[in-house]
């Protein structure tokens, strides 16, 4: 099971290291190559998920480091996408506003897990990052049918750039508002820690060490909690 945990965490670090390393590819190889780099990083976020659950290896470790590199990345690469049009920067607030909207459901010891909306919103944002960056450098999208190129070519650079973006932007608020209407859901107004009165596995580990990986690193643990809406609780479990 370590071994099959490692794999899939470093499938998650391919994407943090993407983030690192994105401006300067697409400072000194252009949109293309962002592009591809972009494509190659999101296509790991559904392997890295894939995985996980025919291994049954997920963690909470890993599905809060999964989620991490995916709000990073999509940030960064929103970010650089503002460099070539100015329409970027609405995806840049939706993102922002979804993690400020998450942390207020941590504090209130909601379920902070993705919802299918969420879930399809990633798919939505690779497709339009991607097509953002190659439109970008056509001149090296030498691979497409030159009708295809003539009709984009008749779109005016502005117009272009806000269709390749008005899906993710839709998916971004659509998200952003399932989240919002999670919070206000009547059995979600009053819920508290002190609600959770049994606790289905027991740590006896010696140390900090021991029960942090009985917590964040045990498969176990995360399929019979997953759906929990008391999730701020792990961080007290893992420190007695």
């Amino acid at each position: 099971m370590t071994l099959k945990l490692f794999i899939i965490n470093f499938l998650t670090l391919i994407r943090v290291i993407g983030t690192i390393i994105l401006v300067p590819i697409y400072n000194n190889l252009g949109g293309f190559a962002a592009g591809i780099l972009s494509l190659i990083c999101y296509l790991t976020d559904s392997i890295d998920g894939i995985l996980a659950r025919h291994f049954k290896a997920s963690t909470f470790f890993g599905a809060l480091f999964d989620g991490t590199a995916d709000k990073l990345f999509t940030i960064v690469n929103f970010i650089v996408l503002y460099l070539i049009t100015p329409y970027a920067l609405i995806p840049i607030i939706f993102e922002l506003l979804i993690v400020l909207v998450q942390f207020i459901k941590y504090r209130r010891n909601l379920n902070i897990k993705s919802n299918i909306i969420g879930k399809s919103k990633v798919w939505i944002l690779a497709m339009s990052v991607v097509a953002t960056f190659f439109i970008s450098d056509m001149n090296r999208l030498t691979f497409l049918p030159l009708g295809i190129k003539e009709m984009i070519e008749k779109v005016t650079t502005t117009s272009l750039y806000f269709y390749l973006l008005l899906p993710a932007i839709i998916m971004e608020a659509l998200t952003l508002l399932s989240y919002l209407m999670e919070i206000f859901t009547p059995q979600n107004i009053d819920i508290l820690v002190e609600d959770k009165k049994e606790e289905p596995i027991k740590f006896t580990g010696k140390n900090k060490w021991e029960n942090f990986k009985s917590v964040w690193l045990n498969p176990e643990y995360y399929l019979q909690h997953k759906d929990d809406s008391h999730l701020k609780k792990l961080t007290k479990l893992s420190k007695k």
